[in-house]
C-alpha cells in the first residue's frame, strides 16, 4: 500500500516510507490537507529563520521562541559567562544557540521532535531578564576596569572617588 504525503500530497512509491521523496516531510500516514473529502487539521508551524534570527540577536531567545524556555535561559547564561570570562567560548555558545534554534524549529515542523507552542509572555520575560542581566554585567565590568585603572595609576583615569560619588557629585 502506498502512502500519501501529509504535506505536499505526493503518493509514495515505497511500501512504508519514512520521508516524502517530493518534499522531505516525515510520513505518518495521515491524509494531506487541502484535498476534497478529507478533513485534516493544520497545526501552527515554526519558522526556522525567525528562530535562528532570534538567537542571533540574543542567545537563547530562539529556544524560547521554540517553546524551550528553560533551555533558552541556560544557553543565555552560558553565552554571557563565556563572553565575560573569555570571548571565544561565549561566541561558540552563541553560534550553537543560532544553529540549535534553527534546526529544532525545522524538526518540530516535520514531527521528529515534540512540538511546543510559542509563548509570547515567556519571550517578553526572557528579553526583560536578559536586559537586566546585561546591564548589571556591564556595570560590574566598568567598575572593575575603573578600579584597576586607578590602582595602576594610568594617566587620565582621575580620582576614583569621583566615579563612586564620595565627593558629593552624586
Amino acid at each position: 500500500m502506498h502512502e500519501i504525503c501529509p504535506h505536499c500530497g505526493k503518493i509514495s512509491t515505497e511500501e512504508s516510507p519514512r520521508f516524502c521523496s517530493g518534499c522531505g516531510t516525515r510520513m505518518d500516514g495521515k491524509t494531506p490537507t487541502g484535498y476534497l473529502g478529507y478533513s485534516a487539521t493544520r497545526r501552527e508551524q515554526k519558522n526556522p529563520l525567525i528562530a535562528g534570527f532570534c538567537s542571533s540577536v540574543l542567545p537563547g531567545l530562539g529556544q524560547v521562541y521554540n517553546g524551550e524556555t528553560a533551555k533558552g535561559f541556560v544557553i543565555f547564561l552560558f553565552a554571557l559567562a563565556g563572553l565575560v570570562i573569555f570571548l571565544i567560548p561565549g561566541l561558540i555558545v552563541w553560534l550553537y544557540a543560532m544553529y540549535n534554534a534553527y534546526t529544532v524549529a525545522g524538526k518540530m515542523n516535520t514531527g521528529e521532535i515534540t512540538f511546543h507552542e510559542t509563548r509570547t509572555l515567556h519571550m517578553v520575560m526572557f528579553i526583560v531578564f536578559a536586559g537586566v542581566v546585561i546591564v548589571i554585567a556591564f556595570l560590574i565590568i566598568a567598575m572593575v576596569i575603573a578600579t584597576l585603572m586607578s590602582q595602576l595609576g594610568l594617566p587620565g583615569t582621575g580620582n576614583n572617588n569621583q566615579l563612586f560619588g564620595t565627593n558629593g557629585l552624586f
